[in-house]
């Protein structure tokens, strides 16, 4: 972009012409003017000079997680809001709990076992409704409805993916019961028992997709054409809703934009994904993209989930810790009210369209 150079005239050599009458009348008007402009000067200085708000969000991981905070804070999406977070990493459990003991004001951990064990909190806002699990089987089985009667390895009996492959199962007509599962717990072990021939299928990640085409087994079917599954960007206390509501505004709002900057910009955004999973090849980070941003409807593009997903994803996690023998505090049919917040963040994508916000002005920020 060219930029234009203002250079003022001197006014020893140019002085400003002589007025024709009513000087001293202009002169007060002039001083009266620019003391105006002073006090709106020094009001804006002052503005711009307030210290940004401390906040600290938890993140369930590094890597693809920290995607969700990484953006915004580089590109200065919370530093518009006034806001300057602390990003910290943790691990599973323990990234909801920290919000829930005031040690973190937010976080991107899951909160519906926590909700239903009676915590109080809020999922605000989500970037994925699709489970990131395909159903690969050896070369003999064609489709999912040949899985009856074989063998599939699953993580554990009461374990998430387990559940979501028998909604898969359901969806495509296979008893449950007509299949032999194994409990054979992480990916690794139980490709590897693919491989070998010990069990008929399995659910992978992405990762191994293309690994297990090359050796000649079938992608059967991927698990988000059939269910949902939801993934949370941000979850925070209700007393931090009560307490801050502008604040929880803010943050919701820059989140929000650092989502929508990584669906509709994936030139930039590549870059990111690069960085945070310590990659050399564009084209192999660009295809993590992809998949990313597959997994994601467009209403949860827009931070947002339809009450269908609501209720699968909060009633898949209710049976999940029945299996557990977990325990929970909510009786009957849970309110979708009491897990799910969405106001924030309808309210902040309305305002973003509005202002017609582009995402693709924004380039990738080195640290």
């Amino acid at each position: 972009m060219s930029q234009s150079w203002y250079f003022p005239l001197d006014p020893l050599l140019h002085p400003p012409p002589r007025p024709r009458g009513g000087g001293k009348r202009w002169g007060r008007f002039g001083c009266i003017l620019l003391f105006a402009v002073f006090c709106l000067s020094s009001a804006i200085q002052s503005a711009d000079a307030q210290p940004l708000k401390k906040i600290r969000i938890a993140s369930k991981g590094s890597g693809e997680p920290l995607l969700a905070y990484i953006i915004p804070q580089r590109l200065g999406f919370y530093r518009e809001e006034g806001l300057d977070p602390e990003v910290i990493v943790t691990r599973g459990t323990v990234t909801t709990q920290v919000v829930i003991s005031g040690a973190v004001d937010y976080s991107n951990g899951g909160s519906i076992p926590a909700i239903l064990a009676g915590a109080r909190l809020k999922i605000l806002l989500i970037n994925t409704d699709k489970p990131a699990q395909y159903l690969v089987s050896s070369a003999k089985i064609t489709n999912v409805k040949q899985l009856s009667g074989k063998t599939v390895a699953i993580s554990d009996s009461a374990g998430n993916s387990t559940l979501l492959l028998y909604d898969l199962l359901k969806k495509n007509g296979v008893p449950i019961d007509s299949v032999r599962v194994r409990a054979m717990g992480e990916q690794a072990v139980r490709f590897g028992a693919l491989l070998s021939g010990a069990v008929d299928a399995t659910t992978i990640s992405y990762s191994l997709v293309v690994p297990a085409q090359s050796k000649g087994f079938h992608i059967l079917a991927y698990t988000g054409d059939y269910v949902s599954a939801l993934s949370a960007n941000l979850e925070t206390t209700d007393d931090k809703i009560r307490s801050a509501p502008d604040e929880v505004y803010k943050v919701v709002k820059a989140t929000l934009k650092g989502q929508i900057f990584f669906n509709r910009n994936p030139n930039e955004a590549v870059k990111f994904v690069m960085e945070v999973l310590r990659m050399n090849d564009s084209n192999e980070a660009r295809e993590i993209w992809a998949e990313r941003t597959k997994q994601a409807s467009e209403l949860a593009k827009m931070g947002r989930a339809s009450e269908e997903a609501m209720t699968a994803n909060v009633e898949r996690v209710r049976e999940q810790m029945r299996m557990a023998n977990a325990p929970t505090k909510v009786k009957g049919p849970v309110p979708l009210e009491q897990v799910y917040d969405f106001s924030f963040v309808k309210r902040a994508y309305e305002e973003i369209r509005a202002s017609k916000w582009d995402a693709t002005r924004y380039e990738y920020v080195r640290r």
